[in-house]
């Protein structure tokens, strides 16, 4: 036991010199996480629920204690793993889990270390731990996984980088775990990260259609596992889905593929299963501002979900009068628009292809201009129905393209960089 104790002391030291931590919210979610006596719901997912739920509006409304146990690109192992600490930790009564098209695709691919210890590096010594990484991290991999230092072994050779690491660790901000900013936002509390920026929707990442056998099996095995655990622990469980920009939705073209597939998935465990995306427009309707990119909320969108999914599972909005029963349907309900377009430079550079993404059946037309370096405007293409663009020769190009229906009314005006 003594040799034990000497050991972790010194791997604590290691970590303290090499480890640059100053600003991970992981860190100190993991913290506030272990500061919890009881937690009535609790959240688990990827980035979809640190963007998306806020705490502090979900305590309000139900009069109890809820946390976010999420963490960037969380896996389905991870959540397995953090349903099982924060009830040993908190003794949960209700679990909501966060699925996505991403999340149930995803399997346990290698080379996802940094998603495993982001989580591991923070919690304490345990063998809900101690069996985690040893599934989870490769086994040439485990010395880093268990040695966080070892994986900073470059800052021994600088001198510089060991002061720097040491003085911002020895801070009453990083001793007391105060919230740290987070990219273009900050950490707020008990799992949830507040963000500002608002969505611009073009150029989003190219979504291809959903395919028939789109669960991973080892998603699939997990999901069990944490199903099973509930049902022998008394927790209830229930899986959600997101809210979703509509331009991101419109392309992939056939959304209510993973609504069936996820709901299927929920059935044969016995879950509950409610997909955000498909609430009633006249009760629920996301806008473009509500959110921060083209699949995460921001501040404001996270508000406005968290009330709804709150009102709805207090029992104060019932489930037919929330929700469509597909994604079909809810279109059905929502205006004609055009929402955006996604650009992207094909394999040989020569050309930029331009793909709209609309809810409204028209025959667009693209006004082409290229910027150059001094911000002046070349124009590459008159209005034209053509959506192959020829481009400059140029390693990164500058593209704004305005949208022109039928009737000749400007209906969008998009930039990016190609």
């Amino acid at each position: 036991m003594a040799t034990l104790v000497i050991t972790m002391l010194f791997l604590s030291g290691l970590d303290y010199v090499f480890s640059n931590d100053t600003t991970s919210w992981s860190r100190i979610e993991m913290h506030e996480l272990y500061g919890q006596e009881d937690i009535d719901s609790l959240f688990l997912g990827a980035s979809h629920v640190y963007c998306g739920i806020n705490p502090a509006i979900a305590d309000a409304a139900w009069e109890q204690n809820t946390f976010n146990c999420s963490t960037s690109a969380q896996r389905i192992d991870t959540s397995y793993l953090l349903l099982k600490e924060a009830d040993r930790v908190a003794d949960i009564d209700t679990c909501y889990l966060e699925i996505s098209v991403n999340g149930v695709t995803r399997g346990l691919e290698e080379g996802t270390m940094q998603e495993v210890c982001r989580v591991s590096d923070y919690m304490r010594p345990s063998w809900n731990k101690f069996t985690y990484l040893l599934k989870a991290i490769q086994p040439q991999d485990y010395m880093n996984a268990f040695c966080r230092a070892r994986r900073n072994w470059k800052s021994v050779y600088s001198l510089r980088t060991m002061k720097e690491t040491v003085s911002q660790k020895w801070t009453a901000a990083y001793r007391n775990y105060e919230y740290v900013k987070v990219e273009s936002g900050e950490y707020a509390g008990k799992g949830f990260v507040r963000f500002k920026e608002e969505f611009e929707n073009v150029g989003a990442r190219v979504r291809q259609p959903i395919k028939k056998n789109l669960v991973n099996e080892e998603f699939r095995y997990y999901f069990h596992k944490i199903a099973q655990y509930c049902q022998e622990n008394q927790i209830k469980l229930v899986c959600f889905s997101a809210p979703l920009p509509e331009y991101t939705l419109e392309s992939f073209g056939n959304y209510d593929e993973y609504y069936m597939q996820a709901k299927e998935l929920c059935e044969e465990n016995n879950v509950s299963f409610y997909d955000f995306n498909l609430t009633n427009p006249s009760i629920l309707t996301m806008k473009d501002t509500d959110f921060r990119d083209s699949t995460h909320l921001n501040e404001a969108g996270a508000e406005r979900f968290t009330k709804v999914l709150t009102d709805f599972f207090a029992g104060k909005i019932e489930e037919k009068e929330l929700f469509c029963t597909s994604y079909e349907e809810k279109k059905e309900y929502l205006p004609e628009r055009f929402i955006g377009l996604i650009m992207r430079r094909d394999t040989s550079g020569e050309y930029c292809k331009i793909r709209s993404v609309t809810t409204k059946k028209d025959k667009f037309q693209f006004e082409v201009y290229y910027e150059d370096e001094n911000g002046e405007c070349t124009l590459l293409q008159e209005k034209s129905r053509n959506r192959k663009i020829a481009l400059p020769s140029a390693e990164k190009i500058n593209i704004k393209v305005c949208v022109f229906d039928s009737k000749d009314n400007e209906v969008g005006s998009f930039c990016k960089s190609v």
